[in-house]
């Protein structure tokens, strides 16, 4: 394989790809799967994702389950997987979600690609190494792994063990221009939250360390309005301002992410504004 790709010592991807990826392509119960070599032998499709006493004591843990998707966490070895992954099973909610497959990608594939996407524009995030459609024009399911970032924590995690205000100040001024980072390459994401932003714990609070995940509903526009950009720094500033609990979240700290982002504080006051608006809109003005 030459992804062209450079590793820590963690095996967490430290740079965009360069060059031609090898891929995998082949047929294996009803399945169309496309998966980097190391993967081939993965049996991502036969994780039994209708049965949740087996699905969680066969893998590590179930991360997720709702309606149109389920998310379990792998360890190396379980179903074949060569590393520690994420692996997502779509599947539509209505009668005619099937129909939609005809004209649209796939969920799982629409993820797959703008996972790629995002890291030939350098933007990190976990690498997408395994995919599966049930074969069929209706096919109901897809499949996805990501590789999972080992040991590491999200934005909420590590603002509640930074012992200093100066520590939290330089984790906001990094959120703020990660974020910034995101829009100027015209990424809308659709649940932006602190959560969804993820660092390594040895890693210093910076827009070059961070990795964005859950890409569902994101995509990549011709032109990002306002509107967007100011819904997606309030869903950061909603993740520390919890409905219950208290995150020690404070006025100042806002004004310092909002400025991060902004630039400076004439325009840090306009986003501000903006904020405000979709919090009206929301009900919840943060």
């Amino acid at each position: 394989m030459s992804s062209g790709f450079r590793r820590g010592q963690t095996g967490v991807i430290t740079r965009r790809p360069e060059g031609t990826v090898d891929w995998t392509a082949f047929e294996k119960e009803g399945y169309r799967i496309k998966c980097l070599a190391p993967f081939k032998r993965f049996r991502g499709t036969q994780i039994p994702w209708e049965s949740p006493l087996e699905l969680n004591t066969t893998t590590e843990f179930v991360a997720k389950v709702s309606r149109s998707r389920r998310v379990v966490k792998l360890s190396a070895g379980q179903y074949g997987a060569p590393i520690e992954v994420y692996v997502k099973r779509y599947n539509y909610k209505t009668w005619y979600g099937p129909y939609l497959r005809i004209t649209r990608r796939s969920r799982a594939q629409h993820e797959f690609d703008l996972g790629w996407k995002l890291m030939e524009l350098g933007i990190r995030t976990p690498r997408p190494v395994w995919l599966a459609e049930a074969a069929g024009a209706l096919s109901p399911f897809s499949l996805l792994a990501t590789e999972a970032i080992p040991g590491s924590e999200n934005a909420i995690q590590r603002w509640h063990r930074l012992d200093t205000e100066v520590e939290r100040r330089d984790l906001l001024l990094a959120l703020g221009r990660f974020i910034l980072s995101l829009h100027e390459h015209k990424l809308y994401h659709d649940d932006c939250k602190a959560e969804h932003v993820l660092v390594l714990p040895g890693a210093p609070s910076s827009p070059s360390e961070f990795f964005i995940i859950d890409l569902l509903g994101c995509e990549l526009q011709r032109r990002l309005s306002k509107l967007a950009r100011a819904k997606n720094l309030y869903q950061i500033l909603r993740s520390f301002l919890p409905k219950k609990g208290e995150y020690g979240f404070t006025p100042d700290h806002r004004a310092i992410f909002l400025q991060a982002y902004a630039g400076s504080l004439a325009e840090a006051a306009e986003w501000s504004k903006w904020v405000d608006r979709v919090g009206r809109m929301k009900g919840r003005v943060v």
